[in-house]
């Protein structure tokens, strides 16, 4: 299940309590774990599956960002395996087996896809309109493209986040892109209709990928309510 794949938390010191929480979510793929985090702001889980890696500067948003993203990045080719499946602190699998689509097609960017409402958000007006958001599945080629293209990226002052700076390495990089099925990103945590919808997706259509979940006791509502 899961065979050469390594699973990635990205977080920062204050996402630790919610990373311990969700930890079985990531371990459940039987893969290894490994928790990313910037040197300023680190997050160290001790569990014999997981290992921890740090580089880059804690930043929301902002160039320190998209500086750590292409430093966490090549801190995976560290590592022997050949296909990353990469989330934030509140993203994650709730089923421990990742699609077989996945594999099928590994050099694609596979992400959640978020449609942006932004009418030119790109300098680059061939970009589409969307955000990639965690998770993320890539493989190691993947990655390796993104990072030799890295530098024909402009930074764009608007929009100096990683979810967009993730569309701008795909394109430049020239990498096909899909959106991951049966995904879902919201306030699952905060707002009561997110909540709702959450637990509606998982339970009548299967859901499986969630992003935006800052407790543990929302992932777990999202598992229960999965159909037996």
């Amino acid at each position: 299940m899961n065979e050469d794949t390594r699973v990635a938390v990205c977080c920062y010191a204050g996402d630790k309590p919610l990373v311990e929480g969700n930890l079985g979510l990531y371990l459940h793929h039987e893969c290894p774990v490994t928790i990313l985090s910037p040197y300023d702001a680190p997050v160290e889980i001790v569990h014999p599956d997981v290992t921890n890696a740090f580089g880059g500067k804690r930043a929301y948003t902002g160039v320190p960002s998209l500086e750590r993203e292409l430093i966490h990045l090549r801190l995976l080719l560290a590592f022997p395996e050949n296909h990353f499946f990469i989330n934030d602190a509140d993203s994650a699998c709730i089923v421990p087996k990742l699609p077989d689509y996945l594999y099928a097609e590994p050099d694609v960017v596979w992400s959640m896809v978020a449609t942006d409402g932004d009418p030119d958000p790109y300098l680059d007006p061939t970009l589409p309109h969307v955000a990639f958001q965690p998770p993320y599945f890539l493989s190691r080629k993947t990655i390796e493209a993104m990072l030799a293209n890295a530098h024909k990226v402009e930074y764009d002052p608007r929009l100096l986040n990683i979810d967009h700076y993730m569309v701008q390495l795909t394109f430049a990089a020239g990498l096909p892109w899909r959106g991951l099925q049966k995904a879902v990103g919201g306030h699952f945590s905060t707002n009561a209709n997110h909540f709702a919808t959450g637990v509606r997706a998982a339970a009548t259509d299967g859901y499986i990928f969630f992003h935006g979940a800052k407790k543990p006791e929302t992932f777990a509502a999202f598992v229960a309510a999965l159909p037996k």
